[in-house]
């Protein structure tokens, strides 16, 4: 919702779900259990890995956690998440046709997953065009003026025209205005 709209409240609800996801599924090995600790009317808790007609809670979470970790700059969750990839890595390789999600995001993390971000007045024509333009496994976040709220939006200079910053670790390249030149970026490293 936040890509959509550009509005942070939905990060910030993000972030409360996740540690309370943390908080209440967590395993105290890097993965999740699909039921919250003290529930007392399951004989197991289970934890599923395995991505079938729905992608498996473990691996929506990993993203959840990748995602979000960038967004507040939480590497603690970013290790959390990679930790999980790892520890399904032999499985996922032998079968990968059972860990689809799984799969997408350990090739989006080898490869790299492009952070953008979009700061200027009037940025509503560039966020549409980011939108429309595939661009797997990315996070992108939008703004009017730098927010110290948020790490990827943080300390670009303010524009009255909407620039965009391609970024890896926080670490962004210089601004461009179009979005033909942003994708250009991204097909050449």
């Amino acid at each position: 919702m936040q890509e959509i709209t550009a509005e942070g409240r939905y990060l910030v609800t993000a972030r409360e779900v996740a540690e309370l996801v943390i908080a209440q599924y967590g395993d105290g090995n890097g993965l999740f259990f699909y039921t919250p600790g003290g529930q007392s009317d399951v004989i197991v808790r289970k934890k599923e890995l395995y991505d079938g007609a729905v992608p498996s809670g473990n691996a929506v979470m990993a993203w959840n956690l990748y995602y979000l970790g960038i967004v507040f700059d939480r590497q603690d969750w970013v290790e959390r998440a990679v930790g999980m990839c790892k520890a399904l890595e032999q499985v996922v390789l032998k079968y990968p046709t059972s860990f689809g999600v799984w799969a997408t995001l350990m090739q989006s993390l080898a490869y790299g997953i492009p952070e953008i971000a979009l700061i200027g007045e009037n940025f509503g024509e560039l966020q549409k065009d980011i939108l429309r333009t595939f661009i797997p496994y990315k996070i992108f976040q939008s703004a009017t003026r730098p927010s110290k709220d948020f790490p990827l939006l943080d300390n670009k200079p303010y524009s009255d025209r909407p620039q965009l910053y391609l970024c890896k670790n926080h670490s962004c390249q210089n601004a461009v205005t179009e979005v033909d030149t942003l994708i250009r970026m991204l097909e050449y490293g």
